[in-house]
């Protein structure tokens, strides 16, 4: 079908040199923003775009060469060329595409193949072009003669950029797989390419700002030739994705080739000195008072100069290893100088023009062509006039850039004694309120509800400050900022302004009588109307609504009465299919829905699984009716008491419900009250609000939601600045929550609690500041991560797994660390803490210089590492990690975390700088970063004293044999879609203790003869995914001690495979291609001391399943696919003496007794019984019926025979006194 365009120009509207090109760009790029995303045509448009890109790029350089006649060369054949009739051809051969966008999808798929093939005909003549105007250019280049001004270069540079940047997008890289190793060189290549570039673009602006009227003819012809190479060698790989290049091997090497030889210096040494010269200029009157352009220049010279010479710092040569400390010291001063550059003040326009010639100095230095020999490996000098010369060059810019810091924190000192000494003081503080407030204790009818105590105090002191400097930023209203966070002070308590802005406080305080309320509520539920009824439990927000909802839909009441609870949270802006798969998901039996089903879809499995069953629905953070209206369908009304919480903000969701009831109130102040208490603590008990200030002082009592501390706090900063109108009326326009620090108390809590910590425990609690805030990590992991960090104190006997597991249960005992989810055979899967919690971690962590947190790119690009930093963790995007270029060489810890989705389209293509700078590691975690890398770099060896390695590396099949090297290594987790194979030099890591590899193998070395020669991992403790072959139980012998073990068992052929021999295994996950006959004669191969075993496709005859009924210790069992095979089991008398957790898979069964009926003596521990897709099974055993010990049984995709078989254990267990036994069948 045909699209109707309506925001192209019309075609006679004036356009660029390049008005074909320009114009099919501009239609492609509409119908690209109007297609469906999983669109075939997407796929195309996305190609002929970027090619069209690339094809501008040459129009916008080729028409400046217009008058030349070239003469190209192919085949030992010459010719020559007309340029502007070439381009003319070019303009005429795309100008028929213009009206593309009125075609159908199949005619515009049939046009853009027609658009490639004519691109791909253009293909060598343009290259052969590029080269002839390149070799015009080095000519003229030394003849000071440039066919581009300086505006027309840049234009041309962005243009190449654009290029650049398309030239590693995913598509193309996903083409060229199999040619890995040279995509990895060429994608080096292109990235220093982008380096140079960008310095060039932001030299020339540098340049004229600083006074350079007319830039040097010389210097331009220079920059244009390097533009001309990158723009040929960039049009040449955009061919990467072509067929008939893939297969070509001499185009590969052709084109690395082509970047080794072509790829020439932004500042080479015929044009240095000039580079010098314009640099050391002086700015010219006319250039200054440009404060925000000169801002953005400078900023943008000083990042290509802290990426260079964080190139240089990462280069290994005695030239430059021999002036490292003094580039350190000025990599730290540049960044100075971009934090300086990042703040607005009275003297910019001063301080621009000494951070000017400051970089100017930099520049002359670290893009001289002696250090760039150095970066390309061509040259290494020891010791020399050029050492002696840049040492002395480097240390007085240091001088230099020491010397403006100490003016700059002069100035700031003086400033801060001037700001103080004037700094209006709050009121006295009611002794009484403050201690109420402390004790959380609210009088509703006392005339002034809450104090000042201390602490709230020097929360005010800040923000006064701040507001003040806003104010004296203007004096008028029109200039206030626009940005909801014009007003914040950097230096306000981060715990309070963090739980104040998710409007949460302290729970002691705004959770008085929870029990009472829960009560309210729970009654609703189980007693009332037969009819589907909705409970909206309404309150402003930090009241405790969650809380309330959580304690009720957790209450072993509630539990009993419905047979199915189901939680969502909806937040503000939701999306439909997420939030009916989140509702689905929310039981914890998937952990995800099929992709392929859309929202009609999971509407009606919502439905199905609701339909005749009595449930409880919670919605968590409702803002609109929206949300009902469009999931209601899928809410049956069986009448059998079914219900729903919704959890609510607003009281206007809960009025408009169907079926709604009654809302439940949690109330916070009331406005009256709130403006009462605020006038009262800006004003004093006897004077009132002048009229004028009246509505400004409600406004403002509106924004604290009626929590009584907020209103304290901002009361606070309003009793210190003038009682005028317009200064309130900025107050109450800039001010938000996040100004408002409320926790202060807390901290006093916590504190204390802290302090009565051991020093492990202390380490270990400070430690979750490294993770994100509210994030679920998993206990294992967390303490393998202590254990690695040396908080876990080494015990004799005793595994450090253990201490740790005694330190997280003693947090969690103290109601420091919170349970999320627990683990099957006892434990804790996954925990969190209270965000509280986390802010004082954070901040307590930063004090004792434990840790230092790094979120976003401004936090990341103007850190500075202070000495002997031991700890960092970074939020942010990958893309913004590598723009940082942060070095910290003595870093101990470095933790990634990706604040976008884990699938964002950035993609980490070389971390070999990591191994060169961060040397001194104990811990790496790049789990947050999907690295593009199908080896592990060899570098990796040079972290030497590395005990902890985490990667996402989702194409990665290899790991080098020098990985051995890391002797120190405890933990090796990565996070791969492809077999990985470890080196059969991992026998040599004698450390190491927990290999987590989604698909393994591990290699064997051939000069192990004989089971006596066997090199061993002694302390290897966990092990998954193993995969096994015909060599597998040799293999095993090599782990004696592993205690978890997942393994694929690939052995076809060679009978099963024995693990008894593993007498420490406690958890084993195994994967088979078994089948029954493989089990005749067989021994027991499952070791005795078992806790938990999960079987798959192992084909185990039901005569066998005594080999598993026989383990002692067994307390978990997880028979899925295959796993069994028959149809009749017979329970062993006597047999499964502990478990506790029993889930029936996908298995055949279809009678499951006891050998003998009359007996007791079967399943004395169980607690769960898990049935899923069990067919065939018509007989339970009748001991279910009365083992007092069962708790829950989970049925789900079973058919209604099964269900009844259920139901049978149920009544008979009702009748043995079990009131307390939990049904859920799921359809």
């Amino acid at each position: 079908m045909g699209m109707k365009l309506t925001k192209i120009p019309p075609k006679g509207m004036e356009m660029a040199s390049t008005c074909s090109i320009d114009r099919v760009l501009l239609v492609l790029e509409f119908i690209l923003n109007n297609l469906f995303r999983n669109s075939y045509v997407h796929y195309y448009v996305g190609d002929a775009i970027k090619d069209m890109k690339f094809l501008k790029t040459f129009l916008t350089c080729a028409r400046k060469w217009s008058l030349v006649h070239l003469y190209l060369q192919s085949d030992n054949v010459v010719k020559r060329v007309s340029l502007p009739s070439f381009l003319s051809c070019i303009e005429d051969t795309f100008h028929k595409y213009e009206d593309i966008h009125s075609l159908s999808h199949d005619e515009m798929a049939r046009v853009f193949c027609k658009i490639e093939k004519e691109i791909i005909s253009l293909k060598q003549e343009i290259i052969q072009i590029y080269f002839a105007l390149a070799t015009l250019a080095s000519n003229r280049s030394f003849q000071s003669n440039s066919c581009m001004t300086d505006n027309e270069l840049l234009e041309f540079i962005d243009l190449i950029l654009q290029n650049l940047a398309d030239l590693t997008n995913d598509d193309m890289n996903w083409k060229i797989t199999n040619k890995w190793s040279i995509y990895a060189a060429l994608s080096a290549q292109v990235q220093d390419l982008e380096a140079k570039l960008t310095f060039l673009k932001s030299f020339i602006p540098f340049a004229k700002m600083r006074g350079t009227a007319d830039f040097p003819a010389l210097l331009l012809a220079h920059f244009e030739l390097v533009a001309l190479t990158a723009a040929r060698l960039s049009y040449m790989c955009s061919f990467w994705d072509d067929h008939e290049e893939i297969e070509n091997p001499e185009f590969f090497y052709r084109s690395t080739c082509s970047f080794k030889l072509l790829s020439i210096r932004a500042v080479d040494f015929h044009v240095y000195e000039i580079y010098k010269e314009v640099l050391a200029a002086s700015n010219s009157s006319a250039s200054l008072h440009r404060a925000v352009m000169d801002e953005r220049i400078l900023n943008n010279f000083n990042d290509s100069l802290i990426g260079r010479l964080w190139e240089l710092l990462c280069c290994s040569s005695s030239f430059v290893d021999s002036m490292k400390d003094q580039m350190r010291i000025l990599y730290a001063g540049l960044r100075f100088l971009r934090s300086i550059l990042r703040e607005h003040h009275e003297m910019m326009d001063e301080q621009n023009e000494k951070i000017g010639a400051l970089l100017g100095e930099a520049g002359i230095i670290i893009f001289a062509p002696t250090l760039s020999r150095v970066i390309e490996g061509e040259v290494s000098f020891s010791r020399s006039i050029q050492v002696l010369r840049f040492r002395g060059m480097l240390a007085n810019t240091n001088i230099h850039i020491k010397h403006f810091k100490d003016q700059i924190s002069g100035s700031r000192t003086i400033e801060s004694l001037l700001n103080s000494s004037h700094s209006l003081r709050a009121p006295e503080v009611s002794q009484t309120s403050s201690r109420m407030l402390s004790k959380g204790k609210m009088p509703i009818d006392h005339e002034v509800m809450v104090g000042l105590d201390d602490e709230a105090e020097k929360v005010i002191e800040p923000l006064i400050k701040h507001f003040e400097d806003q104010l004296s930023v203007s004096s008028t209203i029109q200039s206030l900022p626009n940005s909801s966070h014009s007003l914040r002070a950097p230096e306000v308590s981060q715990t309070s302004s963090r739980m104040l802005s998710k409007g949460k406080m302290r729970d002691h305080e705004v959770m008085v009588g929870l029990d009472d309320e829960a009560e309210k509520v729970i009654e609703r539920l189980i007693w009332g109307s037969e009819q589907v009824e909705i409970v909206p439990i309404v309150g402003m927000a930090g009241l405790g609504k969650t809380t309330l909802a959580k304690k009720v839909y957790n209450d072993t009441s509630v539990k009993c009465h419905f047979h199915i609870r189901l939680w969502c949270t909806v937040s503000q802006e939701f999306n439909k299919k997420s939030l009916l798969t989140q509702i689905l998901c929310s039981d914890g039996k998937h952990s995800r829905m099929d992709d392929d089903l859309n929202e009609d879809d999971l509407l009606e499995k919502l439905r199905q699984r609701l339909l005749k069953n009595r449930y409880l629905v919670v919605f968590d953070d409702v803002w609109d009716i929206k949300v009902w209206n469009e999931l209601r369908i899928s809410f049956p009304d069986d009448k059998n008491q079914s219900r729903i919480i919704f959890t609510s903000r607003s009281s206007n969701v809960a009025s408009q419900v169907q079926y709604g009831g009654e809302p439940h109130y949690l109330h916070p102040l009331s406005e009256k009250q709130s403006f009462e208490l605020l006038q009262k603590k800006v004003f004093g008990e006897e004077e009132e609000c002048p009229q004028a200030l009246h509505g400004l002082g409600m406004e403002i009592a509106e924004k604290c939601w009626g929590l009584p501390l907020a209103l304290v706090v901002v009361a606070g900063v309003l009793a210190t600045i003038e009682h005028d109108i317009l200064v309130w009326k900025k107050f109450a326009e800039s001010f938000t929550s996040t100004m408002v620090s409320g926790t202060d108390q807390w901290k006093k809590s916590l504190e204390l609690s802290y302090e009565h910590l051991s020093y492990h425990l202390k380490a270990c609690l400070l430690y979750f500041a490294a993770f994100r805030e509210d994030e679920k990590i998993g206990a294992e992991k967390l303490m393998r991560l202590w254990i690695a960090e040396g908080f876990v104190e080494i015990i004799e006997g005793k595994r450090s797994e253990d201490t740790a597991e005694e330190y997280l249960m003693d947090l969690i005992g103290r109601n420091l660390v919170m349970v999320s989810k627990s683990r099957s055979i006892g434990g804790v899967k996954t925990c969190y803490i209270h965000d509280l919690i986390f802010e004082f971690c954070k901040g307590k962590a930063k004090e004792k210089k434990f840790l230092q947190v790094l979120r976003g790119y401004d936090e990341l690009s103007t850190f500075n590492e202070p000495p002997n930093l031991p700890r960092l963790s970074i939020c942010s995007s990958g893309e913004d990690f590598i723009k940082s270029r942060l070095f910290c060489p003595h870093l101990g810890t470095l933790l990634f975390f990706e604040v976008t989705s884990v699938y964002d389209k950035f993609k980490l293509r070389d971390i070999s700088f990591l191994f060169c700078i961060y040397k001194h590691l104990n811990v790496l975690n790049l789990e947050g970063i999907n690295l593009r890398l199908k080896w592990l770099p060899a570098e990796v060896e040079s972290l030497l004293r590395l005990r902890y390695l985490a990667l996402r590396a989702l194409e990665m099949q290899f790991i080098p044999p020098s990985i051995a090297k890391l002797s120190h290594l405890e933990t090796f987790s990565l996070n791969s879609h492809q077999m990985v194979s470890l080196p059969d030099s991992i026998w040599n890591m004698k450390k190491l203790r927990h290999v987590h590899v989604t698909h393994l193998v591990i290699g064997l070395s051939s000069n192990d003869n004989g089971v006596e020669n066997l090199s061993t991992l002694p302390n290897l403790d966990t092990l998954s995914c193993l995969r096994l072959y015909k060599e597998g139980e040799n293999l095993l012998r090599r782990i004696p001690n592993v205690r978890r073990l997942k393994i694929s068992d690939e052995q076809t052929g060679n009978g099963v495979l024995n693990m008894s021999r593993l007498d420490c295994l406690e958890s084993l996950t195994w994967w088979g291609n078994y089948s029954s006959g493989s089990w005749e004669h067989v021994e027991p191969p499952f070791p005795m001391n078992l806790k938990k075993l999960c079987l798959y496709g192992l084909g185990l005859p039901c005569s066998k399943m005594s080999l598993i009924e026989r383990l002692p210790n067994l307390e978990v069992l997880k028979l899925r696919v295959q796993s069994m095979e028959g149809q009749k089991w017979e329970l062993m008398e006597g047999g499964f003496p502990k478990l506790r957790v029993l889930t029936l898979d996908c298995v055949k069964v279809a009678e499951w007794m006891e050998a003998d009926p009359d007996s007791g003596d079967y399943f004395p521990c169980l607690q769960q019984l898990k049935l899923h897709d069990i067919s065939n099974l018509k007989m339970m055993p009748a001991c279910l019926e009365s083992i007092s010990t069962l708790e829950e049984i989970k049925v789900s995709s079973c058919r209604d025979g099964v269900k009844s078989l259920v139901r049978k254990i149920e009544a008979e267990q009702k009748d043995y006194g079990n009131e307390n036994l939990k049904i859920i069948i799921i359809d």
